[in-house]
């Protein structure tokens, strides 16, 4: 077992604890970056047979621990990498049923933003993923909680990436900054917790919520949606759960008018009107329009269904068959690789909707922070917005999903563009007990 940081290994051994239920688990590496990867990877020839051969066949060629990948992460993180064996075969078993967290020296704990599982059935290996850590300590700790038996073991591993704090100067709140003609507001700091003590499977997270106001001379104004914001600490971590061990913060904060919002959502294309009830078939539009640099085109209405994409467009007659994923969400895009021949895949996209028509817009290179979005008005000057796919965008294709009072049939659907407001402040953080 060994430390490694980026592509560099260190021969150093890494940690391994028993559970107390019959299981080891072991560290088997601790990666800090946007791209981790462990284990052996498969040799390019054996990658390229395996959607043509069978496994049985393969499997004599395949690397005994063979490659784990987490990539294409928008901001650097830690993963600590563990599998876990049986104390008495030595062979690996599964290694879920743990809490993970790690803890710095104030005794502050820090969740795991995410897990990756691989191993099939098994789960054999895990790597879990922290954004938030002490970046600052040469010595991370980590705490596994075993959740049946409610045993706490402690295992201790070098930071593979060690930072010194910068030298930041905050300011007390509130404060204030100008964006396109409004007032952002950070009026204040609040404390939040998810319980205490928090479900056996979550960790214990208390931490800052800043308090945001938007204003237009003076006077509090609607019509945009709740901020979307971030916190940073000096060491280099970001998100919105930093705990409260800092005395100084770095807050940034991101408004996006409503779509409804006739004064800040720029109207780009107005559709054909059209009826909900009874639509059987897809309704064409293939309507083209530029913004900019941008090519948008709005592809038109579908019923509720199954539909495929490869390479950002639409197929009427795709080659391989697509639908929902059993028991899941009512919407979402699902996946498929096909094998043209050794040489060549090809990635195929399915988007389904159980229940509402969606409205299909492709904007391949839609760039910066702005968004789409689509606006539905009736006759009567009532207005509603379309659900954007919860899942995002696919290869450049939004999905909008039509979810209507039953009262409303009618509407005149209109694709507009949503500019956000942006603002950092830089906060000196009070002391917990006195917020």
């Amino acid at each position: 077992m060994y430390w490694v940081a980026h592509s560099s290994v260190s021969h150093k051994p890494l940690p391994a604890v028993a559970l107390g239920d019959g299981r080891i688990l072991q560290i088997e590496a601790v990666t800090y970056g946007t791209n981790h990867h462990v284990g052996n990877p498969a040799s390019e020839v054996l990658r390229r047979l395996q959607a043509w051969l069978p496994r049985r066949l393969l499997a004599p060629f395949e690397p005994k621990y063979p490659q784990s990948v987490i990539d294409s992460l928008d901001h650097p993180a830690l993963v600590v990498w563990v599998n876990a064996i049986s104390a008495k075969a030595g062979t690996n078993v599964d290694c879920q049923g743990v809490r993970v967290e790690l803890v710095d020296q104030r005794g502050q704990h820090y969740a795991e933003d995410n897990s990756s599982w691989f191993g099939g059935d098994k789960f054999w290996r895990v790597g879990h993923l922290f954004h938030v850590f002490p970046r600052n300590q040469a010595e991370l700790t980590m705490q596994v909680s075993e959740w049946r038996k409610h045993q706490t073991n402690e295992v201790h591993f070098p930071n593979p990436h060690l930072v010194q704090p910068a030298a930041w100067t905050g300011l007390d709140l509130p404060q204030q900054q100008q964006a396109a003609g409004l007032t952002i507001v950070l009026s204040a700091l609040r404390l939040l917790t998810n319980g205490i003590p928090p479900n056996y499977y979550s960790t214990l997270s208390v931490c800052w919520e800043p308090v945001w106001e938007l204003r237009r001379d003076n006077a509090l104004i609607g019509g945009w949606d709740q901020p979307e914001w971030f916190a940073e600490d000096p060491t280099g971590n970001r998100g919105q759960d930093l705990g409260t061990n800092q005395t100084v913060l770095r807050f940034s904060a991101t408004f996006y008018p409503l779509a409804t919002n006739a004064q800040a959502a720029q109207c780009l294309a107005t559709l054909p009107q059209i009826a909900l009830t009874n639509l059987q078939s897809i309704l064409w539009w293939n309507r083209s329009l530029s913004y900019q640099s941008n090519n948008i085109s709005i592809l038109g209405l579908f019923p509720a269904g199954d539909y495929v994409f490869c390479d950002g467009a639409f197929l009427t007659n795709p080659p391989v068959p697509m639908g929902p994923v059993h028991g899941g969400a009512p919407s979402g895009w699902t996946g498929r690789i096909v094998a043209v021949n050794p040489l060549k895949q090809v990635y195929y996209h399915g988007h389904y909707s159980t229940t509402d028509a969606v409205i299909y817009v492709s904007a391949a290179n839609l760039g910066g922070k702005s968004r789409l979005a689509i606006r539905l008005r009736d006759a009567q000057g009532r207005s509603w917005v379309a659900n954007p796919e919860p899942q995002g965008a696919v290869d450049g294709i939004y999905p909008f999903l039509l979810d209507l009072p039953p009262d409303v049939n009618q509407v005149t659907p209109e694709l507009v563009l949503l500019k956000p407001l942006e603002a950092q402040f830089t906060v000196k953080v009070p002391s917990p007990t006195n917020p």
